[in-house]
């Protein structure tokens, strides 16, 4: 089974972008809880996403009243196909290991999407929530390395 990913090319406005953000930190609060008895160094990481989660949830309820404008069928597609993969792998590989490993390739792959959107968007508002975004990841990836040293799987910088 192949893996769905986010699609940078797929964020046509803030909106958009804010309705993956909360997919993405749905799912690592959801796989942060799972770990938190396995890995407590996580619970301050696990804090900063529920901070993080509800600042773009206010902040799409936002848009969405103010300028009436839902998230893009493209990008509400992409996050069901999204949804149905996770669903599927916490059936078959539910165990400490192999959360901890898609957590952390969670985290680079979050990196990697605000970064791609930062250097393609030419909307100002979506570029500044992409960066804003972007440093969140990275800073989660490296307190994940901190915390867990050599059993962080995170790629990415830091």
């Amino acid at each position: 089974m192949v893996e769905p990913r986010l699609d940078p090319k797929i964020i046509h406005n803030e909106t958009d972008l804010l309705a993956a953000a909360i997919h993405i930190d749905r799912y690592l609060m959801d796989a942060m809880e799972r770990l938190d008895e396995d890995f407590a160094d996580i619970d301050d990481l696990t804090m900063q996403t529920f901070k993080q989660l509800s600042r773009s949830k206010h902040a799409l309820n936002d848009k969405i009243l103010s300028d009436k404008e839902v998230p893009g069928e493209d990008v509400t597609s992409n996050l069901e196909q999204i949804t149905l993969y996770n669903e599927q792998m916490e059936e078959v590989a539910n165990f400490p290991k192999s959360r901890l490993q898609r957590l952390c390739a969670c985290c680079d792959r979050s990196f990697a999407f605000y970064t791609a959107i930062t250097e393609t968007s030419e909307d100002e508002d979506v570029l500044m929530t992409a960066q804003k975004l972007a440093s969140s990841a990275f800073d989660r990836i490296g307190v994940l390395k901190q915390a867990l040293g050599n059993e962080c799987g995170c790629d990415g910088p830091g």
